[in-house]
């Protein structure tokens, strides 16, 4: 069975760098300038009111949020 993995672009440099699916959600480093890659969410992020705002504050890539509520 192949090794999932994703290509995340280097804000810095621009290289493309291949991360294995089960780095989901950890930093990396760029493999040409060494810069620090932002984490990867390849799967939706289940968040609560305790949890929302540290995650969209600490995240640098873009958020596409579904709220849902019960009434």
């Amino acid at each position: 069975m192949p090794v999932l993995s994703y290509m995340v672009k280097c804000p810095s440099c621009g290289t493309g760098n291949r991360i294995p699916a089960d780095k989901e959600g950890l930093k990396g480093h760029c493999g040409s300038c060494k810069s620090t890659l932002p984490p990867l969410y390849y799967r939706p992020q289940q968040l609560n009111d305790l949890s929302f705002d540290n995650f969209i504050h600490s995240f640098t890539g873009p958020v596409l949020a579904e709220f849902w509520a019960p009434w």
